[in-house]
């Protein structure tokens, strides 16, 4: 039987030929994946790296007013306002923490006369609050949590005219410890993207060499992170050392093919005037205990009418909650949020109103819970511009053991609006709208403040049932 046999036999011009075909492809192939946008680095598995940075703002604010019509003969106004604030945040491998201080000041007066009746009155206030979550991690990436929020407020009032002097002064102090345990966790995003947002300008202008690829936009956004929290007294020479330290990184990198005007232009102006989005990528699944206590004062006087009536409120109790946070880049562009509190607990209100000789009090205890769920939809196409979208549904449940049977529902639903545009470096337009739909909805169960819902909650306690809406309009600009 003979066997069919198959031989190729290739000449040297043929073989060459073959040889060249195969070079040529595999450079195509290698350009092409060269090529991959700077657009499609993968923002939802970032990691940052270490951050440690503190910061305190110290601001101030001053106006006055006044008017005159015929019904009033003379009307002025005068507030002043001083604001510090100390915001501390720190991720590395171990400790996830944000803690924040604020204290305000303020100082208002008014002065008018009506049918020759002359009013003078002034209203000093005092805020203080305190909050902070920290997360202890293990490798498995569970944590152990505590967290905190303390809020202090005062603020007298005294009015006097010609024929009456009234006072009153108002006093509120709320402590709420939490103690959590969970999965997961938050990464922020910011320096990422802000390394993007560089080279895709720089790409722009034709400035770069070559189109990186994620490892050298992972590099870049290290450099970024390790140098905006260092600390410098002057803020020049700050400036002077990051777009130094940024230049040197994709020099190093071999990005940059063209090192002129244009090229610094475009580096200063990302680095220093693109906005810093709110970013962060991860799940996070985490539940603990909520002891609650709060308490508000309120005392007035009308010295003429001899009436004097003091009212003192107590809040206590103990909750459970539970929260999911989502955080999800879906690309460059998009970012879709999703946030779910529940917490159920026994709470306590005590009351007491002294007016004159008379004393009342109240005092009801009650289960309580809270349902919330929102959703948060980014677009963030370029450093100028933001637009948000926020709907949001949240239940509340109350019990009145007293009164045995009387359950209570409420709802409040509704959506936020934002968006802004940056017109220069400096000048911005803001516009926020909102739609919400309240009915015996009650604002007074605790549930963590750090993914708590944005749902409204402006003059709405005194709301049972009803619609609210806002919108506004504004322009922002940067003096220096």
């Amino acid at each position: 039987m003979i066997k069919p046999v198959f031989s190729i036999s290739f000449s040297r011009r043929s073989l060459a030929k073959v040889t060249t075909l195969t070079l040529t492809l595999i450079s195509t192939l290698t350009l092409f994946a060269q090529q991959t946008s700077i657009k499609d680095f993968d923002l939802k598995n970032y990691k940052a790296p270490d951050i440690k940075y503190r910061t305190l703002d110290l601001g101030s604010y001053l106006s006055s007013n006044g008017f005159n019509e015929t019904s009033y003969d003379n009307d002025n106004s005068f507030s002043t306002y001083v604001n510090l604030y100390y915001f501390e945040f720190k991720n590395t491998r171990k400790i996830q923490s944000r803690s924040s201080s604020y204290f305000n000041g303020s100082y208002s007066a008014f002065w008018a006369e009506r049918d020759s009746v002359k009013t003078t009155s002034s209203n000093p206030s005092l805020r203080l609050s305190y909050s902070t979550e920290t997360r202890i991690y293990n490798q498995n990436n569970a944590f152990f949590g505590i967290h905190g929020d303390i809020k202090y407020s005062y603020s007298p009032h005294f009015s006097k005219s010609d024929d009456e002097t009234y006072s009153y002064q108002f006093q509120e102090f709320s402590i709420i410890p939490y103690i959590s345990g969970g999965k997961g966790r938050i990464e922020p995003i910011e320096s990422a993207r802000q390394a993007m947002d560089i080279l895709l300008a720089l790409q722009k202008e034709n400035r770069l060499s070559i189109t990186p690829d994620s490892l050298m936009i992972d590099s870049l956004a290290r450099v970024a992170n390790r140098i905006r929290y260092k600390r410098f007294y002057d803020s020049r020479f700050k400036r002077i050392y990051q777009l130094e330290q940024l230049d040197e990184a994709m020099q190093n990198m071999d990005l940059i093919e063209t090192v002129d005007m244009v090229y610094f232009a475009n580096l200063n102006d990302i680095w220093n005037y693109a906005p810093q989005f709110n970013r962060g990528t991860g799940t996070r699944y985490e539940g603990g205990i909520v002891p609650l206590f709060s308490m508000n004062y309120f005392k007035n006087d009308e010295s003429q009418s001899s009436y004097s009536r003091i009212h003192d409120n107590k809040n206590y109790g103990i909750y459970g909650f539970f929260s999911f946070n989502r955080m999800k880049p879906v690309s460059y562009v998009w970012q879709s949020d999703i946030l779910i509190d529940f917490t159920f607990g026994y709470g306590v209100v005590d009351q007491a109103w002294e007016t004159g000789s008379d004393i009342d009090d109240y005092y009801n205890t009650s289960l309580n819970g809270l349902l919330s769920a929102g959703w948060n939809f980014g677009f963030y196409p370029n450093t100028r511009t933001f637009a948000g979208i926020e709907p949001y549904l949240s239940f509340s449940y109350e019990y009145d053991i007293e009164e045995k049977n009387k359950d209570v529902f409420g709802l409040n639903t509704g959506f936020r609006f934002n968006s802004y545009y940056y017109v220069s470096p400096r000048l911005r337009i803001q516009l926020t709208a909102g739609f919400a739909y309240l009915n015996n909805f009650n604002y007074y169960i605790p549930a963590p403040f750090w993914n708590r819902i944005n749902f409204y909650n402006f003059n709405s306690s005194q709301i049972e049932k009803g619609i609210i809406y806002n919108f506004s309009f504004s322009f922002k600009y940067a003096i220096f």
